[in-house]
C-alpha cells in the first residue's frame, strides 16, 4: 500500500534572533581570521615595499576588512542584546527558586575580562607574550 505524500510545509518564519546569532558568529569568524593575519603580517612599510598579500588581500585590505567586520560585529552584538534583553535580565534575576540567578557566572566573566584587561594594560604575561610574538613576526620573521 502506498503512503500518501504530505504537502510540502511552508518555510519557517524569519527569526530575528537566529539571524542575530548567525551574524555575530560569522562576523566573529572573519574577524578572527583577519586579526590573525594582521598579527603575523609584516609592518605597513615592509608589506608595501614587498607587495605583500595573503589570500589575495594586501595589508590595507586586511585592515579594512577587520575594521568593517568589527563595526558589523558591534552592531550585531547590540541587536543581539536588544533581542535577548529579557533572557539576560532573567539570567541576572534568577527564575523561580534560584535566588542568585547567574550572578556568579557574571562575576566570573567580569573577573576574567578585568584580569585580561589588567594584564594587557600592564604588559604582563600572557598578554605580553602575545605582543612579543607579534613583534617577532614584524621584526624578525619578515
Amino acid at each position: 500500500m502506498a503512503h500518501p505524500v504530505s504537502a510540502p510545509s511552508s518555510a519557517p518564519r524569519f527569526s530575528a534572533r537566529a539571524a542575530a546569532v548567525f551574524l555575530i558568529g560569522l562576523a566573529f569568524l572573519v574577524m578572527a581570521l583577519s586579526g590573525l593575519v594582521l598579527a603575523i603580517a609584516p609592518s605597513g612599510r615592509i608589506a608595501q615595499t614587498d607587495d605583500w598579500t595573503a589570500l589575495g588581500l594586501s595589508r590595507p585590505g586586511w585592515e579594512s576588512l577587520h575594521l568593517t567586520m568589527g563595526a558589523l560585529f558591534l552592531g550585531a552584538g547590540g541587536w543581539h542584546i536588544a533581542l535577548h534583553w529579557s533572557v539576560i535580565t532573567n539570567l541576572l534575576r534568577g527564575a523561580g527558586g534560584a535566588v542568585l540567578g547567574h550572578r556568579r557566572e557574571l562575576a566570573l566573566a567580569g573577573a576574567l575580562v578585568a584580569l585580561v584587561l589588567v594584564t594587557a594594560l600592564a604588559d604582563w604575561p600572557p598578554a605580553s607574550w602575545l605582543a612579543d610574538l607579534q613583534g617577532w613576526f614584524k621584526r624578525d620573521f619578515w
